[in-house]
Protein backbone atom coordinates (compact mmCIF):
# COMPACT_ATOMS: atom_id res chain seq x y z
CA UNK A 1 0.00 0.00 0.00
CA UNK A 2 1.46 3.36 -0.92
CA UNK A 3 0.58 6.37 1.16
CA UNK A 4 -0.91 7.95 -1.96
CA UNK A 5 -3.58 5.25 -2.26
CA UNK A 6 -5.33 6.44 0.89
CA UNK A 7 -5.13 10.20 1.53
CA UNK A 8 -3.96 11.42 4.89
CA UNK A 9 -6.88 11.56 7.29
CA UNK A 10 -7.41 15.17 8.32
CA UNK A 11 -10.28 17.54 9.13
CA UNK A 12 -10.37 18.48 5.45
CA UNK A 13 -10.64 14.80 4.47
CA UNK A 14 -13.37 13.59 6.82
CA UNK A 15 -14.77 11.40 4.04
CA UNK A 16 -11.69 9.22 4.54
CA UNK A 17 -12.49 8.53 8.19
CA UNK A 18 -13.83 4.96 8.29
CA UNK A 19 -16.96 4.00 10.16
CA UNK A 20 -15.77 1.91 13.10
CA UNK A 21 -18.07 -0.64 14.66
CA UNK A 22 -18.08 -1.32 18.39
CA UNK A 23 -17.29 -4.92 17.43
CA UNK A 24 -13.82 -3.63 16.55
CA UNK A 25 -12.91 -3.23 20.23
CA UNK A 26 -10.57 -5.99 21.39
CA UNK A 27 -11.97 -8.11 24.20
CA UNK A 28 -10.61 -10.79 26.52
CA UNK A 29 -11.83 -14.37 26.18
CA UNK A 30 -10.10 -16.52 28.78
CA UNK A 31 -6.39 -16.25 28.04
CA UNK A 32 -6.87 -14.88 24.51
CA UNK A 33 -7.80 -11.60 22.86
CA UNK A 34 -10.77 -11.50 20.49
CA UNK A 35 -11.66 -9.02 17.77
CA UNK A 36 -14.81 -9.48 15.73
CA UNK A 37 -15.19 -12.88 17.43
CA UNK A 38 -11.80 -14.08 16.12
CA UNK A 39 -8.61 -14.60 18.09
CA UNK A 40 -6.41 -11.50 17.90
CA UNK A 41 -2.65 -12.01 18.18
CA UNK A 42 -0.32 -9.06 18.58
CA UNK A 43 2.58 -8.60 16.18
CA UNK A 44 3.80 -5.38 17.66
CA UNK A 45 6.35 -2.59 17.69
CA UNK A 46 7.21 0.03 20.25
CA UNK A 47 6.89 3.40 18.53
CA UNK A 48 6.87 5.55 21.66
CA UNK A 49 7.69 8.77 19.80
CA UNK A 50 4.40 8.79 17.83
CA UNK A 51 2.65 11.83 19.28
CA UNK A 52 5.65 14.13 18.89
CA UNK A 53 6.24 12.95 15.33
CA UNK A 54 2.56 13.49 14.56
CA UNK A 55 2.48 17.08 15.82
CA UNK A 56 1.40 19.66 13.22
CA UNK A 57 4.30 21.93 14.25
CA UNK A 58 7.82 20.45 14.42
CA UNK A 59 6.57 16.92 13.77
CA UNK A 60 7.27 14.70 10.79
CA UNK A 61 4.02 13.28 9.49
CA UNK A 62 5.41 12.09 6.19
CA UNK A 63 7.94 10.00 8.09
CA UNK A 64 5.18 8.52 10.29
CA UNK A 65 3.20 7.41 7.26
CA UNK A 66 6.28 5.83 5.72
CA UNK A 67 7.15 4.08 9.00
CA UNK A 68 3.61 2.73 9.37
CA UNK A 69 3.65 1.50 5.78
CA UNK A 70 6.86 -0.44 6.49
CA UNK A 71 5.49 -1.91 9.71
CA UNK A 72 2.34 -3.05 7.96
CA UNK A 73 4.42 -4.69 5.22
CA UNK A 74 6.06 -6.87 7.85
CA UNK A 75 2.83 -7.86 9.57
CA UNK A 76 2.79 -5.46 12.52
CA UNK A 77 -0.76 -4.82 13.72
CA UNK A 78 -0.20 -2.93 16.99
CA UNK A 79 2.08 -0.15 18.20
CA UNK A 80 2.87 0.81 21.78
CA UNK A 81 3.12 4.57 22.24
CA UNK A 82 3.58 7.16 24.98
CA UNK A 83 0.33 9.01 25.78
CA UNK A 84 1.62 10.97 28.73
CA UNK A 85 4.85 12.98 28.93
CA UNK A 86 5.47 15.52 31.64
CA UNK A 87 7.37 18.82 31.62
CA UNK A 88 8.86 21.27 32.21
CA UNK A 89 11.16 21.69 29.27
CA UNK A 90 14.85 21.99 30.10
CA UNK A 91 15.19 18.93 32.33
CA UNK A 92 17.89 16.47 31.20
CA UNK A 93 17.26 13.49 28.94
CA UNK A 94 13.57 14.17 28.32
CA UNK A 95 11.09 14.05 25.46
CA UNK A 96 10.54 17.65 24.36
CA UNK A 97 8.13 19.23 24.05
CA UNK A 98 6.14 17.41 26.72
CA UNK A 99 2.42 16.74 26.38
CA UNK A 100 1.74 18.22 29.84
CA UNK A 101 3.84 21.21 30.86
CA UNK A 102 2.49 21.25 34.41
CA UNK A 103 -0.55 19.62 36.00
CA UNK A 104 -3.53 20.26 33.72
CA UNK A 105 -1.57 22.50 31.32
CA UNK A 106 -1.37 20.68 27.98
CA UNK A 107 0.63 21.45 24.87
CA UNK A 108 -2.13 21.44 22.26
CA UNK A 109 0.36 20.97 19.42
CA UNK A 110 1.56 17.67 20.94
CA UNK A 111 -2.00 16.62 21.80
CA UNK A 112 -3.00 17.17 18.18
CA UNK A 113 -0.05 15.00 17.21
CA UNK A 114 -1.61 12.19 19.24
CA UNK A 115 -5.00 12.89 17.63
CA UNK A 116 -3.52 12.71 14.16
CA UNK A 117 -1.55 9.54 14.82
CA UNK A 118 -4.57 7.67 16.16
CA UNK A 119 -6.61 8.79 13.17
CA UNK A 120 -4.07 7.28 10.75
CA UNK A 121 -4.07 3.81 12.29
CA UNK A 122 -7.27 2.60 10.67
CA UNK A 123 -5.82 2.88 7.16
CA UNK A 124 -3.00 0.55 8.26
CA UNK A 125 -5.27 -1.86 10.14
CA UNK A 126 -3.39 -1.21 13.37
CA UNK A 127 -4.26 -0.51 16.98
CA UNK A 128 -2.32 1.30 19.71
CA UNK A 129 -1.45 0.59 23.32
CA UNK A 130 -1.55 3.93 25.12
CA UNK A 131 1.05 4.24 27.90
CA UNK A 132 -0.31 6.82 30.34
CA UNK A 133 2.92 7.66 32.19
CA UNK A 134 6.41 6.36 32.90
CA UNK A 135 8.32 5.17 35.94
CA UNK A 136 11.50 6.41 34.25
CA UNK A 137 12.61 9.99 33.74
CA UNK A 138 12.92 10.11 29.95
CA UNK A 139 9.34 11.32 29.52
CA UNK A 140 9.04 13.07 32.88
CA UNK A 141 7.05 10.32 34.54
CA UNK A 142 6.47 9.57 38.20
CA UNK A 143 9.52 11.51 39.37
CA UNK A 144 8.10 14.64 37.77
CA UNK A 145 4.75 14.14 39.52
CA UNK A 146 6.63 13.83 42.81
CA UNK A 147 8.60 16.99 42.05
CA UNK A 148 5.44 18.93 41.21
CA UNK A 149 4.08 18.12 44.65
CA UNK A 150 7.35 18.44 46.58
CA UNK A 151 9.82 20.68 44.71
CA UNK A 152 12.01 20.99 47.80
CA UNK A 153 13.79 17.76 46.87
CA UNK A 154 15.24 17.76 43.34
CA UNK A 155 14.98 14.72 41.09
CA UNK A 156 18.12 12.57 41.55
CA UNK A 157 18.58 11.75 37.89
CA UNK A 158 20.14 8.31 37.47
CA UNK A 159 23.60 7.60 36.21
CA UNK A 160 24.45 4.30 34.53
CA UNK A 161 26.03 2.92 37.69
CA UNK A 162 23.25 3.86 40.11
CA UNK A 163 19.51 3.93 39.62
CA UNK A 164 18.66 3.17 43.26
CA UNK A 165 18.26 6.76 44.47
CA UNK A 166 16.11 7.63 41.48
CA UNK A 167 13.89 4.56 41.89
CA UNK A 168 13.21 5.40 45.53
CA UNK A 169 12.44 9.00 44.58
CA UNK A 170 9.99 7.96 41.85
CA UNK A 171 8.41 5.40 44.18
CA UNK A 172 7.34 8.24 46.45
CA UNK A 173 4.55 8.74 43.90
CA UNK A 174 2.60 5.93 45.58
CA UNK A 175 4.59 5.19 48.76
CA UNK A 176 4.84 8.59 50.45
CA UNK A 177 1.59 9.15 52.31
CA UNK A 178 2.39 12.85 52.75
CA UNK A 179 2.14 13.48 48.98
CA UNK A 180 0.24 10.50 47.54
CA UNK A 181 -3.21 12.09 47.48
CA UNK A 182 -1.80 14.95 45.39
CA UNK A 183 0.39 12.92 43.02
CA UNK A 184 -2.46 10.49 42.39
CA UNK A 185 -4.93 13.34 41.92
CA UNK A 186 -2.73 14.95 39.24
CA UNK A 187 -2.26 11.58 37.57
CA UNK A 188 -5.97 10.67 37.55
CA UNK A 189 -6.82 14.07 36.13
CA UNK A 190 -4.36 13.37 33.32
CA UNK A 191 -5.95 9.98 32.68
CA UNK A 192 -9.37 11.62 32.54
CA UNK A 193 -8.09 14.25 30.11
CA UNK A 194 -6.78 11.51 27.80
CA UNK A 195 -9.76 9.17 27.95
CA UNK A 196 -12.30 11.96 27.43
CA UNK A 197 -10.27 13.78 24.78
CA UNK A 198 -12.25 14.68 21.66
CA UNK A 199 -10.01 13.88 18.69
CA UNK A 200 -9.60 17.06 16.63
CA UNK A 201 -9.22 14.99 13.46
CA UNK A 202 -12.07 12.49 13.78
CA UNK A 203 -14.31 14.22 16.35
CA UNK A 204 -14.28 10.91 18.22
CA UNK A 205 -13.77 10.71 21.98
CA UNK A 206 -10.78 8.54 22.79
CA UNK A 207 -12.80 6.17 24.97
CA UNK A 208 -14.95 5.40 21.91
CA UNK A 209 -12.05 4.85 19.51
CA UNK A 210 -11.49 1.21 18.46
CA UNK A 211 -8.05 2.18 17.11
CA UNK A 212 -7.00 2.19 20.77
CA UNK A 213 -6.29 -1.38 21.88
CA UNK A 214 -5.61 -0.80 25.58
CA UNK A 215 -4.49 1.59 28.29
CA UNK A 216 -1.28 0.91 30.20
CA UNK A 217 -1.01 2.47 33.64
CA UNK A 218 2.69 3.28 33.40
CA UNK A 219 5.81 2.10 31.64
CA UNK A 220 7.63 -0.37 33.90
CA UNK A 221 6.34 0.26 37.44
CA UNK A 222 9.08 -1.00 39.73
CA UNK A 223 8.60 -3.67 42.38
CA UNK A 224 10.75 -2.16 45.11
CA UNK A 225 10.54 -2.06 48.88
CA UNK A 226 8.53 1.01 49.82
CA UNK A 227 7.90 0.29 53.49
CA UNK A 228 6.74 -2.72 55.43
CA UNK A 229 3.73 -3.30 53.21
CA UNK A 230 5.17 -2.92 49.71
CA UNK A 231 2.94 -5.43 47.96
CA UNK A 232 -0.27 -3.96 49.36
CA UNK A 233 0.83 -0.38 48.67
CA UNK A 234 1.56 -1.06 45.02
CA UNK A 235 -1.43 -3.36 44.56
CA UNK A 236 -3.78 -0.71 45.96
CA UNK A 237 -2.41 1.90 43.58
CA UNK A 238 -2.83 -0.45 40.59
CA UNK A 239 -6.30 -1.54 41.65
CA UNK A 240 -7.57 1.98 42.34
CA UNK A 241 -6.15 3.38 39.11
CA UNK A 242 -7.41 0.58 36.89
CA UNK A 243 -10.84 0.83 38.50
CA UNK A 244 -10.87 4.57 37.80
CA UNK A 245 -10.13 3.90 34.13
CA UNK A 246 -12.83 1.25 33.87
CA UNK A 247 -15.40 3.61 35.37
CA UNK A 248 -14.58 6.15 32.66
CA UNK A 249 -14.17 3.73 29.77
CA UNK A 250 -16.08 0.47 29.37
CA UNK A 251 -14.65 -0.22 25.91
CA UNK A 252 -10.92 -0.68 26.32
CA UNK A 253 -8.65 -3.15 28.04
CA UNK A 254 -6.24 -2.15 30.82
CA UNK A 255 -2.83 -3.50 31.83
CA UNK A 256 0.04 -2.37 34.02
CA UNK A 257 3.14 -2.08 31.79
CA UNK A 258 5.16 -4.18 34.27
CA UNK A 259 8.32 -6.09 33.36
CA UNK A 260 7.70 -9.24 35.42
CA UNK A 261 11.37 -9.46 36.36
CA UNK A 262 10.92 -9.81 40.14
CA UNK A 263 9.45 -13.29 40.36
CA UNK A 264 6.03 -14.87 40.75
CA UNK A 265 4.88 -13.09 43.89
CA UNK A 266 5.41 -9.61 42.45
CA UNK A 267 3.98 -10.67 39.08
CA UNK A 268 0.78 -11.76 40.82
CA UNK A 269 0.64 -8.58 42.89
CA UNK A 270 0.91 -6.38 39.82
CA UNK A 271 -1.72 -8.22 37.80
CA UNK A 272 -4.28 -9.75 40.16
CA UNK A 273 -6.62 -6.76 40.26
CA UNK A 274 -9.97 -7.63 38.65
CA UNK A 275 -9.67 -4.36 36.74
CA UNK A 276 -6.44 -5.49 35.02
CA UNK A 277 -7.43 -7.41 31.88
CA UNK A 278 -4.09 -8.88 30.79
CA UNK A 279 -0.56 -9.27 32.07
CA UNK A 280 2.59 -7.59 30.84
CA UNK A 281 6.20 -8.75 30.58
CA UNK A 282 9.42 -7.15 29.29
CA UNK A 283 12.71 -8.93 28.59
CA UNK A 284 16.06 -7.11 28.65
CA UNK A 285 18.94 -9.57 28.56
CA UNK A 286 21.76 -7.03 28.20
CA UNK A 287 20.39 -4.53 30.72
CA UNK A 288 19.76 -7.32 33.24
CA UNK A 289 23.25 -8.84 32.86
CA UNK A 290 22.48 -11.95 30.78
CA UNK A 291 24.14 -10.81 27.55
CA UNK A 292 27.33 -9.03 26.47
CA UNK A 293 27.10 -7.52 22.99
CA UNK A 294 30.94 -7.39 22.80
CA UNK A 295 31.24 -11.16 23.19
CA UNK A 296 30.97 -13.33 20.06
CA UNK A 297 31.05 -16.64 21.92
CA UNK A 298 28.26 -19.17 21.66
CA UNK A 299 28.22 -19.41 25.44
CA UNK A 300 27.41 -15.69 25.72
CA UNK A 301 24.55 -15.94 23.24
CA UNK A 302 23.23 -19.16 24.76
CA UNK A 303 23.08 -17.60 28.22
CA UNK A 304 20.79 -14.87 26.87
CA UNK A 305 18.57 -17.23 24.94
CA UNK A 306 18.23 -19.69 27.81
CA UNK A 307 17.25 -16.92 30.20
CA UNK A 308 14.70 -15.55 27.73
CA UNK A 309 13.08 -18.94 27.09
CA UNK A 310 12.81 -19.73 30.80
CA UNK A 311 11.51 -16.25 31.57
CA UNK A 312 8.80 -16.54 28.92
CA UNK A 313 7.70 -19.91 30.19
CA UNK A 314 7.51 -18.61 33.76
CA UNK A 315 5.47 -15.48 33.05
CA UNK A 316 3.19 -17.49 30.78
CA UNK A 317 2.53 -20.02 33.54
CA UNK A 318 1.92 -17.31 36.13
CA UNK A 319 -0.42 -15.42 33.82
CA UNK A 320 -2.50 -18.23 32.38
CA UNK A 321 -2.40 -20.83 35.17
CA UNK A 322 -2.38 -18.64 38.27
CA UNK A 323 -4.42 -15.67 37.03
CA UNK A 324 -6.25 -17.02 33.96
CA UNK A 325 -5.34 -13.86 32.06
CA UNK A 326 -3.76 -13.25 28.64
CA UNK A 327 -0.04 -12.50 28.53
CA UNK A 328 1.46 -9.89 26.20
CA UNK A 329 5.22 -9.48 25.85
CA UNK A 330 5.37 -5.70 25.60
CA UNK A 331 9.10 -5.06 25.18
CA UNK A 332 12.29 -6.86 24.27
CA UNK A 333 15.42 -6.03 22.32
CA UNK A 334 19.01 -6.87 21.59
CA UNK A 335 21.91 -4.68 20.51
CA UNK A 336 23.68 -5.10 17.22
CA UNK A 337 26.87 -7.19 17.13
CA UNK A 338 29.56 -5.03 18.72
CA UNK A 339 32.03 -7.87 18.19
CA UNK A 340 31.68 -7.60 14.41
CA UNK A 341 34.01 -4.61 14.14
CA UNK A 342 31.54 -1.73 14.32
CA UNK A 343 29.98 -0.12 17.37
CA UNK A 344 26.77 -1.75 18.56
CA UNK A 345 25.20 1.70 18.16
CA UNK A 346 26.05 1.91 14.45
CA UNK A 347 23.43 1.01 11.82
CA UNK A 348 26.34 -0.58 9.90
CA UNK A 349 26.97 -3.26 12.54
CA UNK A 350 25.70 -6.77 11.81
CA UNK A 351 22.67 -8.31 13.51
CA UNK A 352 23.62 -12.01 13.54
CA UNK A 353 22.85 -12.59 17.21
CA UNK A 354 19.81 -10.33 17.24
CA UNK A 355 18.18 -12.12 14.32
CA UNK A 356 18.81 -15.49 15.96
CA UNK A 357 17.51 -14.22 19.31
CA UNK A 358 14.38 -12.61 17.85
CA UNK A 359 13.64 -15.79 15.89
CA UNK A 360 13.99 -17.90 19.01
CA UNK A 361 11.72 -15.59 20.97
CA UNK A 362 9.11 -15.58 18.21
CA UNK A 363 9.21 -19.38 18.03
CA UNK A 364 8.67 -19.64 21.78
CA UNK A 365 5.81 -17.15 21.69
CA UNK A 366 4.18 -19.09 18.86
CA UNK A 367 4.55 -22.33 20.80
CA UNK A 368 2.77 -20.65 23.72
CA UNK A 369 0.15 -19.10 21.45
CA UNK A 370 -0.78 -22.57 20.19
CA UNK A 371 -1.37 -23.50 23.85
CA UNK A 372 -3.46 -20.34 24.45
CA UNK A 373 -0.71 -19.26 26.83
CA UNK A 374 0.48 -16.03 25.15
CA UNK A 375 -1.09 -13.40 22.88
CA UNK A 376 1.90 -11.85 21.11
CA UNK A 377 5.07 -9.81 21.32
CA UNK A 378 6.19 -6.22 20.69
CA UNK A 379 9.81 -5.41 19.83
CA UNK A 380 11.70 -2.37 21.07
CA UNK A 381 11.87 -0.15 19.17
CA UNK A 382 11.11 1.03 15.64
CA UNK A 383 13.24 3.84 14.23
CA UNK A 384 11.99 3.30 10.68
CA UNK A 385 13.56 5.59 8.11
CA UNK A 386 15.31 7.75 10.76
CA UNK A 387 19.00 7.42 11.64
CA UNK A 388 21.13 8.62 14.59
CA UNK A 389 22.85 11.09 12.25
CA UNK A 390 19.59 12.94 11.52
CA UNK A 391 19.17 16.47 12.88
CA UNK A 392 17.99 16.57 16.49
CA UNK A 393 15.59 15.54 17.77
CA UNK A 394 16.16 12.29 15.90
CA UNK A 395 13.15 10.49 17.45
CA UNK A 396 14.67 7.11 16.64
CA UNK A 397 13.90 3.98 18.65
CA UNK A 398 16.07 4.85 21.65
CA UNK A 399 14.73 7.27 24.29
CA UNK A 400 16.71 10.47 24.87
CA UNK A 401 18.59 9.11 27.91
CA UNK A 402 20.12 6.19 26.00
CA UNK A 403 22.84 6.09 23.31
CA UNK A 404 21.22 6.59 19.88
CA UNK A 405 21.06 3.30 18.03
CA UNK A 406 21.32 0.90 20.97
CA UNK A 407 18.09 -0.96 20.31
CA UNK A 408 16.78 0.82 17.22
CA UNK A 409 15.29 -1.25 14.41
CA UNK A 410 15.62 0.50 11.04
CA UNK A 411 13.72 0.08 7.79
CA UNK A 412 16.90 -1.46 6.36
CA UNK A 413 16.96 -4.21 9.02
CA UNK A 414 15.12 -6.67 6.80
CA UNK A 415 16.41 -9.79 8.54
CA UNK A 416 15.01 -8.54 11.83
CA UNK A 417 11.73 -7.39 10.33
CA UNK A 418 11.22 -10.66 8.46
CA UNK A 419 10.91 -12.39 11.85
CA UNK A 420 7.64 -10.52 12.38
CA UNK A 421 6.39 -11.15 8.86
CA UNK A 422 6.90 -14.88 9.35
CA UNK A 423 5.20 -14.82 12.73
CA UNK A 424 2.22 -13.00 11.26
CA UNK A 425 1.81 -15.75 8.68
CA UNK A 426 1.93 -18.45 11.32
CA UNK A 427 -0.60 -16.90 13.70
CA UNK A 428 -3.01 -16.34 10.81
CA UNK A 429 -3.33 -20.13 10.69
CA UNK A 430 -4.46 -20.30 14.33
CA UNK A 431 -7.88 -18.84 13.55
Amino acid sequence: MSTSEKPIISPANKSNIPELSSKEFIKVDGTLFKKNDKSYYIIGANYWQAMNLGAPENGNRSRVLEDLKILKKYGVNCVRIIAGSEGPNGEPYRMYPALMNSPGDYNENVFQGLDWFLAQLSQFNMTAIMVLSNYWHWSGGFAQYVNWVDPSKPIPYPVPEDYSSFELYAARFYSDSSIYSKTQSYYLEHIKSIITRNNTITSQIYKNDPNIFAWELVNEPQAIKVGNDSHNIIFKWIDDTAKFIKELDKNHLVSTGAEGKNGEEWFITMHKSPHIDFTSAHIWVENWGYYNSDDSSLENYQKAETFMLNFLQNVSDWSTQKLNKPLLVGEYGMARDAWSGASKYSPLATVINRTKYFSSLANKVFELEKQKACTGHMFWAFAGIARPSDPTPTWIGDPPHEPPGWYSIYDSDEKTLNVFAEHAKRVAELN
